[in-house]
C-alpha cells in the first residue's frame, strides 16, 4: 500500500472516530446523573396570583391598597385537599401554618402591617409530587394611609 495512502486512511479513521464521540456524548449525557459536566432542565415553579377580599367583602385585586391596621383575607387555590401550606409575609419573614380545604383551596386572614410600601403574602405548599416543586400562590398589596381597598 503506498505512503499517502496509508496516511490518508489513519486520518479518515481518526476523523471518524472523533465525530463518533461528539454524536455519542449527547446521548450519554442522559444517562448521567444531575452532578455531571451537562445540565439537568428541572420543571419551573408553579407560582400563581391568589386574591384577597378586604374586611366588607370587596374583592381586592393584586397589588391592592391597603390600609396599615386594616384587615384583608387571601384566598389562593391549585393546592391539593387538606395540604399543609406555609404562609409567608415579606414585611416581617414571619412564617405561619394553614391548611388547605378538601378542595384544595386556602384561606388567610391577616392584619394589614404597619411598614408602608410594596408588600407580599405568600402561600407555600408543603406537596412536592413527582420531583416538582411545591405549589405557590402570591398576593401582593401596598400599604398606605389611604382606604382600604382604593
Amino acid at each position: 500500500m503506498p505512503r499517502e495512502s496509508a496516511r490518508s486512511l489513519r486520518a479518515s479513521v481518526l476523523g471518524v472516530g472523533v465525530l463518533g464521540a461528539l454524536l455519542l456524548s449527547v446521548p450519554a449525557s442522559l444517562w448521567m446523573g444531575s452532578g455531571s459536566v451537562y445540565p439537568v432542565l428541572r420543571p419551573a415553579q408553579s407560582t400563581t396570583t391568589a386574591v384577597a377580599f378586604s374586611a366588607d367583602g370587596r374583592l381586592l385585586t393584586s397589588p391592592a391598597r391597603l390600609r396599615s391596621g386594616s384587615g384583608a383575607e387571601v384566598v389562593a387555590t391549585g393546592f391539593a385537599a387538606n395540604e399543609q401550606v406555609r404562609v409567608r409575609r415579606s414585611a416581617s419573614g414571619d412564617l405561619a401554618s394553614s391548611r388547605a380545604d378538601q378542595h384544595g383551596v386556602v384561606r388567610y386572614r391577616f392584619t394589614v402591617p404597619a411598614a408602608s410600601g410594596l408588600q407580599s403574602l405568600t402561600v407555600i405548599g408543603s406537596l412536592d409530587q413527582a420531583g416538582l416543586p411545591p405549589h405557590r400562590a402570591v398576593f401582593r398589596f401596598v400599604v398606605s394611609s389611604d382606604q382600604a381597598g382604593r
